[in-house]
């Protein structure tokens, strides 16, 4: 906690990091698609769905972490045939996520198994991990 007796860490501030972020991943991000998925015949057993369903996307913005270029083992000749594994670590605000989906009320953070369109490359990638906690909080 900060000793300043300036800071005390109200609402009003953690609204306008909240309201700076958003700007800057506007400003700085590209708009995404992202399309939920929608669970057929899921088996409960396994706690898979062999059948899924993909049926709209919501436009969102979202920050590029990696710059670079895509991450991951890149394309490569397995066995099975030419696998192409490119990762990209991608960054949304979560109050913008929650408005571009009013829609699903029960959808609060990206799924994985949801998928994310990037029409810049026209690259279509399934969502493998969502880290649900910020390790670092700006405003406790």
């Amino acid at each position: 906690m900060s000793k300043n007796p300036y800071f005390k860490h109200q609402q009003s501030e953690k609204n306008l990091i909240e309201d700076i972020t958003i700007e800057s991943i506007k400003i700085h991000g590209y708009d995404m698609v992202y399309i939920p998925r929608t669970l057929v015949g899921e088996d409960t057993i396994f706690g898979e769905d062999a059948i899924s369903k993909f049926i709209d996307g919501n436009v969102i913005e979202m920050y590029i972490e990696s710059v670079d270029g895509f991450q991951g083992e890149g394309d490569f000749i397995s066995k099975f045939g030419l696998q192409i594994r490119d990762s990209v670590d991608l960054v949304v605000s979560k109050k913008r996520f929650e408005q571009s989906l009013l829609y699903q009320s029960d959808i609060k953070v990206p799924r994985e198994g949801d998928l994310i369109y990037f029409p810049l490359s026209k690259g279509l990638f399934e969502i493998k991990f969502v880290e649900h906690e910020n390790p670092f909080y700006q405003l406790g």
